[in-house]
């Protein structure tokens, strides 16, 4: 499985040292929610569903993706 991360950071510039909170809205955004230490602000971010799947990187379709899987986890079929 591969994925692609999210660049968080309060206005202030500073990442978030915890996750507070991830959900869905009823329209369908991606919200993620966290405490700011440096500026000591309530941050929450929000993207699209349609957005975070465009910026999803291409599904695996090799036809040994379980074999790839588990060999990238150290484990060798015998």
């Amino acid at each position: 499985m591969s994925y692609r991360h999210f660049s968080l950071q309060c206005r202030c510039g500073q990442p978030p040292s915890r996750i507070e909170e991830v959900g869905i809205t009823d329209d369908r955004e991606l919200v993620i929610h966290w405490w700011c230490d440096e500026c000591n602000k309530i941050v929450y971010a929000s993207k699209s569903i349609e957005d975070c799947i465009a910026a999803a990187p291409p599904m695996e379709t090799d036809a040994n993706f379980d074999e790839n899987f588990l060999a990238r986890l150290g484990i060798c079929r015998g």
